[in-house]
């Protein structure tokens, strides 16, 4: 795992990011439960058979408006650049809105086979990324942490760092599904 968090670094890793075919995007928002949440992390994972999370680039765009619309215009709007969420709707509204391109969603990919087609018991990331890909310790608690606050710990690293492993594998598994059930 990569943990950025100065702007000239972060830009850097944008920048070489920017040329990859397909990326597997989260993100962390503070305040999220308040009238003004606030972007904290960009989670990237760009090797999805990565399974331990150490090729993730984790960027600490807390406080950092500039940054985040440099990855807006270098990663959200290039329209040559794949980029897989979960539940896109949520993070989209901090990474560029309309603005986005080329945006898939498992969620939505997951929604279409249906929960009962797919055999899990919801369609949450965590949830998919035990029951379908066979993740075991898949922590759900740090989500609701305060990642508004610096520094961060490393169970709040370790948790943001393994969302985009597990959205990579459950990306792979719901297209092997498709591919097979279709």
């Amino acid at each position: 795992m990569f943990y950025l968090t100065q702007a000239s670094e972060i830009k850097a890793t944008i920048t070489r990011l920017a040329s990859r075919q397909i990326l597997w995007l989260d993100t962390e928002v503070a305040d999220y439960d308040t009238p003004f949440p606030k972007l904290s992390l960009i989670q990237v994972l760009a090797e999805p058979n990565d399974l331990a999370g150490d090729s993730v680039y984790i960027l600490d765009v807390f406080k950092q408006p500039d940054i985040v619309e440099y990855f807006i215009t270098q990663i959200m709007a290039n329209a040559n650049l794949k980029k897989v969420f979960h539940n896109s709707s949520f993070d989209l509204k901090y990474l560029g809105n309309i603005q986005a391109q080329n945006i898939t969603c498992t969620l939505k990919i997951a929604r279409k086979i249906s929960r009962d087609r797919l055999g899990t018991s919801n369609l949450k990331l965590k949830t998919l990324a035990r029951e379908l890909c066979n993740f075991t310790h898949v922590d759900v608690e740090q989500g609701r942490s305060d990642w508004g606050r610096r520094p961060l710990s490393q169970k709040q690293l370790d948790y943001a760092k393994m969302d985009t492993v597990y959205l990579a594998q459950v990306h792979l598994c719901l297209n092997s599904w498709v591919e097979s059930n279709s």
